[in-house]
């Protein structure tokens, strides 16, 4: 278990599986809202955690956001290492908890480090993350 300290920026606490992009992204033209996915990575963040670096581009992007939630393909939470206006108002208005971690690299280190690892995203302004059926209690 390791746990890393982040700012909530958008309140709600959640825990699940990572999905991980060690990119920043612009959800227009990168993020498919109605599979919850990103392009040139396999696999849905839907109902799980997103990790990724961050975000770039277009105000649309809170509209993508919001489209991610009212579509049903939402990640249950956003962990994201570096914060841009964009990101908090398709977080408010889809009512997504958001966090900024400080030790970005460090967080997607240790996740690709276990063979099946859980995050649990705390109010209080932690990230942990366990090694999926270790003895730890979440």
């Amino acid at each position: 278990m390791r746990v890393f300290k982040a700012r909530v920026v958008v309140e709600g606490g959640c825990f699940g599986e990572p999905f991980v992009v060690d990119r920043r992204v612009s959800f227009l033209g990168e993020v498919d809202p109605f599979k919850g996915s990103v392009y040139g990575y396999s696999g849905s963040f839907r109902d799980k955690v997103l990790v990724l670096e961050g975000t770039r581009g277009s105000t649309v992007g809170s509209y993508i956001v919001y489209g991610l939630k009212r579509y049903g393909c939402a990640p249950k939470c956003i962990v994201a290492g570096f914060i841009e206006p964009i990101l908090v108002t398709g977080c408010v208005i889809a009512e997504i908890p958001l966090y900024h971690v400080f030790d970005f690299r460090g967080l997607v280190d240790y996740i690709r480090s276990l063979n099946k690892p859980y995050i649990v995203c705390r109010d209080s302004g932690e990230v942990v993350v366990y090694e999926e059926g270790s003895t730890n209690s979440y």
